[in-house]
C-alpha cells in the first residue's frame, strides 16, 4: 500500500485523529477511532470498513503491508503524533472505522434455539469498565451486551482500547428503550431476568441454577441496581462477602458472575 507522508499536522486529512483525548465522546460521530497494531488489526478483519490508517514512521515499514489497497495509509513524524493526538502515544498506529447500524437483537436471539447469555447494563458510568465487562462477556460466550443511554460510547476510544477490540466482534447494542427490551425477552424469547445485588438475603450465585436464557442485570459503580431494575427482574443474586467488605468494582463482579453462569463450552 503507498505511504502518504504528511508533515503539516492542520491537513484535513488527519481531522478525525486530531485532540482524541479532548474528543473522547464520539457517540454522535459516523467514525470511530482505534489506537494500537492489535485493535488495527481487528478493524480490519471486522465488519467495520476502514476510513484510514495512521502510522508513526517508526512503525510504518513493518505495518504498511497489511493494510489493504485503496485505504489511505498516512504517516507522520513519531515524535510529533503525541502532539497530533493529544496525549503521550506510543504504540505506533491509529484507524479511523465507519460506523455501523447496532446488531438486531432479536435476530441474534431468534436464531439460536439453546442457551443463550445476555449481559446488560443499565447505567455504567467508566468506559474503562465498560470495556472490561465486553472482553469478559466475550471471552465466557455472551451473545450480546445491551447497554443503556447514560452508558459510554461503545466504540469509543476508551471502550476499544480496553475491549482489546472485541466490541467490533461481539454485539454491543445501545438501546434507548431497554426496559421494553428486556420484557421483550422474557415474553417473547423465554429469557429469564436477573437483578445482581450485594443484599444479604439475595441467592449466593454459587446455589443458583442458571436459567436456559439468561439476561443478568448488572449495577452501576456508585450505587449499584436501580430498584427500578430489580423490580423489573426475575431473580436476584448476589457474589457472598465478608460481612463488612465494600462491594466489588462492577467489571470485576461481571468476571466472577459470568464465570459461574455462562458456559461458553456450549
Amino acid at each position: 500500500m503507498p505511504l502518504i507522508r504528511i508533515d503539516d499536522l492542520d491537513d484535513p486529512r488527519l481531522a478525525v485523529y486530531r485532540h482524541l483525548k479532548a474528543t473522547n465522546e464520539t457517540r454522535s460521530l459516523p467514525i470511530f477511532v482505534v489506537e494500537g497494531e492489535k485493535l488495527v488489526d481487528r478493524l480490519l478483519a471486522s465488519r467495520y470498513p476502514t476510513q484510514s490508517v495512521l502510522l508513526s514512521d517508526r512503525h510504518a515499514e513493518r505495518i504498511a503491508p497489511k493494510i489493504p489497497e485503496g485505504i489511505p495509509c498516512f504517516v507522520v513524524e513519531h515524535a510529533r503524533i503525541s502532539g497530533l493526538v493529544g496525549y503521550n502515544f506510543h504504540q505506533g498506529a491509529l484507524a479511523a472505522g465507519h460506523r455501523l447500524p447496532p446488531a438486531d437483537l432479536e435476530q441474534i436471539v431468534a436464531r439460536e434455539r439453546g442457551e443463550l447469555t445476555l449481559v446488560v447494563c443499565p447505567v455504567v458510568h467508566n468506559p474503562e469498565n465498560l470495556g472490561t465487562i465486553v472482553r469478559t462477556a466475550d471471552v465466557f460466550g455472551v451473545a450480546a451486551v445491551l447497554v443503556g443511554p447514560s452508558c459510554p460510547d461503545p466504540f469509543s476510544r476508551r471502550v476499544l482500547r480496553v475491549s482489546m477490540g472485541t466490541a467490533l466482534d461481539l454485539p454491543v447494542i445501545p438501546c434507548a428503550d431497554l426496559g421494553d427490551r428486556l420484557d421483550r425477552l422474557r415474553r417473547d424469547f423465554g429469557f429469564r431476568l436477573v437483578a445482581t445485588v450485594t443484599d444479604p438475603d439475595a441467592e449466593p450465585v454459587d446455589r443458583f441454577e442458571r436459567p436456559a436464557r439468561l439476561a443478568i442485570v448488572m449495577g452501576s459503580e456508585a450505587h449499584g441496581l436501580d430498584p427500578c431494575w430489580v423490580l423489573r427482574c426475575d431473580d436476584r443474586v448476589t457474589i457472598p462477602m465478608r460481612p463488612g467488605a465494600e462491594s466489588l468494582n462492577v467489571s470485576v463482579a461481571a468476571g466472577i458472575l459470568l464465570h459461574r453462569l455462562s458456559r461458553p463450552e456450549r
